[in-house]
């Protein structure tokens, strides 16, 4: 086996098994929202802590935030920037090459104190530890630290900016008075919230689609999983096969037929 076929093979089959994991995690989140019936906003409080729910309704913010970036009202904003750096690497051959990394150099969440209401009342939400779909409502290049503008970014950037990096930033939101679904547990005096330490569920959701539309995506996101690990497995397979029928590599065969 040439070991360098072997190799990429290999890393091959992780990848696909990587995926397959995710695939069968997304699973599991979509059995969790089929098996848990809807609960009114209002009757979330006579459940007992631990109890997993899922609630739809509006979202509500007793005081509303302003977006970082965007300056509008939200009940919960994410903020980030990415860099993009050039950078080189010599290759096997000597020669210097090109890439790119990009990096988070900033990220700052907020929420306001928010509850879900319905027909049948209204309950609190405690964001701490949720996995929230946004809506992205900044998108957009940034000037390089330095250049203009200071602040806890310019702070937080300057001393690591490049010559040649480029940044973009991005804000997420939540906006005040919009329908939400929420999947989480009851935590102690009737929030909802994270899963309580030691809890089998590992799920706490809050998103602005609704459920129909979480179940189509999730559905989605299993089916292009199992195809893209099904090419990976094939394509290892016949990596690995054609790594097999050559043999071992030349420089192997070099160190081994070579006297010391």
């Amino acid at each position: 086996m040439d070991w360098v076929f072997a190799i990429i093979g290999g890393i091959l089959v992780l990848v696909g098994a990587g995926l397959l994991w995710w695939r069968r995690s997304v699973g599991k989140e979509l059995a969790v929202m089929a098996s848990t019936p809807t609960s009114g906003a209002g009757t979330v409080a006579a459940h007992a802590p631990g109890t997993l729910v899922e609630v739809k309704g509006t979202l509500r913010v007793r005081e509303p935030l302003r977006g970082e970036f965007s300056g509008q009202p939200c009940a919960y904003y994410k903020a980030e920037i990415e860099r993009e750096e050039t950078y080189y690497e010599r290759d096997s051959q000597g020669r210097d090459e090109r890439k790119t990394r990009k990096t988070t150099v900033y990220s700052n969440m907020r929420y306001g104190q928010c509850l879900i209401e319905d027909a049948t009342g209204r309950v609190g939400i405690d964001f701490d530890g949720a996995n929230v779909e946004a809506v992205k409502t900044v998108d957009e290049p940034t000037a390089p630290p330095g250049s203009g503008g200071g602040g806890l970014v310019g702070g937080v950037l300057s001393a690591i900016a490049g010559n040649n990096d480029r940044y973009q930033r991005r804000e997420y939101m939540l906006a005040p008075d919009i329908p939400i679904y929420v999947l989480g547990e009851v935590q102690q005096g009737g929030l909802i919230g994270k899963p309580a330490s030691g809890s089998k569920n590992k799920i706490f959701v809050i998103s602005h689609k609704s459920e129909e539309e979480r179940n189509k995506s999730l559905t989605s996101t299993t089916r292009w999983l199992l195809a893209i690990a099904i090419i990976l497995f094939a394509i290892a397979a016949v990596v690995l096969g054609f790594g097999a029928s050559k043999g071992p590599s030349k420089k192997a065969d070099a160190a081994i037929t070579t006297p010391a």
